[in-house]
């Protein structure tokens, strides 16, 4: 909460005459820490709505095993992507096993895993999921159903749930009916201040990326030398793909 606070208190600043202003550097294990709050608070809420489809006689698609939406685009701001990766340093048997499998969704996937953000209007979107959910590539997280990250997982993947039946979320295309509630949505828009200022105060200028990918950089970020095969497996150098916050 004492990151948080500095946080704040540096964006209310008014901005200097001359550059951006500046934020404080936040430690990789303090935003990990503010990452957890957050996915506390939407816990909470998700536990409500849980609530109020038992209550309505609604049926809740999602359960273990169920894997239709492990194919689709998870994106991950930075902040996300680093509470993975302390997650994963400490939980070192997980981690192989994500570096194994990384590289055959890499391999599944290709181009399009840059592809995929380069048109940004509704429909472009649309289509790149389509797309990319078409490749059947399941998430380098997935084990036989399991999540292998699930205490630490985005907050997409802890929001988006379908109603009626899993088969819907498998048809490429297809409308799967998700509930929205106004617990869920409420608290996600009030965190949205603090998710864009750790952004900024981990990697300003970097856009969000395919969580795979970002917590790949962030595991080899320090050991990454600039003029070797960037450790996503790109096949650019580092210094020209993970190194540089325009990637």
């Amino acid at each position: 909460m004492r990151v948080a606070q500095e946080l704040a208190t540096a964006a209310q600043q008014p901005p200097p005459k001359q550059g951006r202003r500046r934020l404080p550097v936040v430690a990789a294990r303090d935003a990990a820490g503010l990452v957890e709050i957050l996915h506390e608070q939407l816990d909470q809420a998700i536990a409500q709505r849980t609530a109020f489809i038992a209550e309505g006689g609604m049926v809740l698609a999602c359960g273990r095993g169920c894997t239709a939406c492990c194919t689709g685009p998870v994106v991950v701001g930075e902040a996300e992507a680093v509470a993975v990766a302390v997650w994963l340093d400490a939980h070192p048997e997980v981690r192989e096993r994500f570096r194994a499998a990384y590289q055959a969704w890499r391999a599944a996937l290709g181009a399009l895993i840059e592809e995929i953000f380069l048109d940004d209007s509704d429909e472009g979107r649309q289509r790149a999921a389509e797309a990319f959910r078409s490749r059947r590539a399941m998430c380098p997280f997935n084990e036989q159903g399991d999540c292998t990250i699930y205490p630490v997982r985005p907050a997409l993947c802890r929001t988006t749930h379908a109603l009626e039946t899993r088969e819907r979320c498998s048809v490429i295309g297809g409308q799967i009916e998700a509930l929205r509630h106004p617990a869920v949505e409420g608290t996600y828009e009030r965190q949205h201040a603090l998710r864009s200022l750790l952004q900024r105060s981990l990697e300003p200028g970097r856009r969000d990326e395919l969580l795979p990918k970002a917590v790949v950089r962030r595991l080899t970020l320090a050991a990454a030398a600039p003029n070797q095969p960037c450790a996503c497996g790109s096949g650019r150098k580092h210094k020209r793909c993970c190194g540089t916050s325009e990637s």
